[in-house]
């Protein structure tokens, strides 16, 4: 499973809100296709899938802001199994808030965000 995170936008962003879920929870996904939109205070934009595979869990409901680096989404990737070990989260209030800093790993694998300036 691939792993969406809430990324990083800027310099002093350290939170963001999904605004809309472009794809749901079943939908296939393409690498890179935008799967949501992204607003903070600074810049609106769209996190497109690190990888190919369908769209298998959401835990940050629209309207809903996070720390940077919080999980929002798992992508299962394209002939990965579907079987799942731990039960689904299905509330934004139950996901599990991470720091507000990504770890090494999630830094390993950096995401291309889409940025469209407000004016």
């Amino acid at each position: 499973m691939a792993e969406i995170r809430m990324p990083k936008l800027g310099e002093s962003v350290t939170e963001g809100t999904i605004g809309r879920w472009l794809k749901q929870i079943g939908d296939p996904v393409e690498l890179y296709e935008p799967i949501a939109e992204v607003i903070t205070d600074k810049v609106n934009a769209e996190i497109p899938s690190e990888v190919a595979g369908t769209l298998t869990e959401i835990y940050v409901k629209e309207n809903d802001t996070v720390p940077v680096g919080t999980l929002i989404a798992l992508i299962r990737e394209a002939g990965e199994s579907s079987d799942r070990k731990d039960p689904p989260v299905t509330k934004s209030s139950e996901a599990t808030a991470v720091s507000a800093v990504p770890d090494a790993a999630a830094m390993a694998y950096p995401q291309t965000i889409l940025l469209v300036w407000k004016t």
